[in-house]
C-alpha cells in the first residue's frame, strides 16, 4: 500500500509526514488497515488583522474518501483567505498540488514540494520576505508586520453552538452557520459545542473535529464542533454529507461572521425658528 502523503494527527497540534504515516494506521482495526483511513482536512490559520476589520488567513486543503487508496486526480492547496465581520470572503491559491500513484521521480518531486510548502505553513509569517501570492494582497489590503495576530487571539471568548455563537453564557447571534473553504455553510441543527480557537473585529474561527479519540465510529454526537457537506473527491462525486461518505477522520475549520450591532442613532431633531415680529 502506497502510503505517500498520509495523515499523521498526534493528539496535540498539527503534524504531517510522509511514508511515516503508516503508524496512523495502527489507530483503526484490521479491516482498516486493509486500506486505511479516509480524512478531509480544511485548516485555516489566522496571519494578520488590519484596523478596517479584514483578517488575513493561511489555508490548507486535502481529501482522501477512498479508504484511505492514492486517488489520482485529488486535489491538495495551500491559498489564502480574507475575511471580515462585514461580509467579505475572498479566497486567493498559493500552490496546487494532484495525488499521483507510483514511485515515480515526479512523486518524489511533489513529496519535496509539499514537505518544503507545508514547512512554510507552520512557521511563522516571515514579513521580511513574503510568499510572491501574498504580496499583492498585503498590498490591496494595507497589511504589514504591524498587524500581526497572535493566532490564539481571543480564544474561548466565543463558543459555538448548533443553536447559535454564545459568549459568557449568553446568546449573542442566533442560528449562526460556519463557513469554510469554498465558502460552504455548516449544516442547520447539527454538530456539538465547541469554543474559538480565535476570536477578534467580529471573526470566530473554530476548529472543528472527528477523530478515533473524539467519537466512535460513525457516531456524530461524538465529533467536536460543526459538520459540514463537502465534495466527494471521488471523479465526478456529488455533495455528500461526510458523515454519510464513512470518512474516518476530518480536521474542518469553519468560522463565523457575526453580525456588528450598530446603535442607530436619530439625528437630532431641529428647533423651529421663531419668527419675530
Amino acid at each position: 500500500m502506497d502510503v505517500r502523503f498520509c495523515r499523521l494527527i498526534p493528539g496535540k497540534g498539527r503534524v504531517f509526514t510522509t511514508a511515516a504515516a503508516i503508524c496512523f494506521l495502527l489507530l483503526f482495526s484490521s479491516s482498516a488497515l486493509a486500506a486505511g483511513p479516509s480524512y478531509v482536512t480544511i485548516w485555516m490559520d489566522p496571519v494578520a488583522a488590519n484596523p478596517s476589520g479584514q483578517i488575513l488567513l493561511r489555508t490548507f486543503y486535502r481529501s482522501n474518501q477512498s479508504d484511505g487508496q492514492p486517488l489520482p486526480g485529488s486535489e491538495i492547496r495551500f491559498g489564502w483567505l480574507i475575511v471580515s465581520a462585514q461580509g467579505l470572503w475572498k479566497e486567493y491559491g498559493h500552490l496546487s498540488m494532484k495525488e499521483t500513484e507510483g514511485d515515480s521521480v515526479e512523486e518524489k518531486r511533489q513529496g519535496e514540494m509539499f514537505n518544503r510548502t507545508m514547512n512554510e505553513f507552520e512557521s511563522p509569517f516571515d514579513w521580511a520576505n513574503p510568499p510572491a501570492s501574498v504580496q499583492p494582497i498585503l498590498k490591496t489590503y494595507h497589511f504589514s508586520k504591524a498587524h500581526a495576530v497572535d493566532p490564539k487571539l481571543g480564544r474561548g471568548a466565543v463558543k459555538w453552538t448548533p443553536r447559535g455563537v454564545t459568549s459568557k453564557g449568553k446568546l449573542q447571534e442566533r442560528d449562526a452557520v460556519q463557513l469554510t473553504l469554498g465558502k460552504i455553510p455548516s449544516l442547520k441543527s447539527a454538530g456539538a459545542e465547541i469554543d474559538a480557537a480565535f476570536f477578534t473585529k467580529g471573526v470566530a474561527l473554530f476548529r472543528n473535529e472527528s477523530k478515533p479519540e473524539t467519537e466512535k465510529r460513525g457516531a456524530v454526537s461524538g465529533a467536536k464542533g460543526a459538520v459540514f457537506r463537502l465534495a466527494s473527491a471521488a471523479p465526478g462525486g456529488k455533495y455528500l454529507g461526510i458523515r454519510e461518505t464513512g470518512v474516518d477522520v476530518w480536521e474542518v475549520d469553519g468560522i463565523c461572521l457575526l453580525k456588528t450591532q450598530q446603535k442607530t442613532q436619530k439625528k437630532p431633531q431641529r428647533g423651529k425658528t421663531k419668527t419675530r415680529r
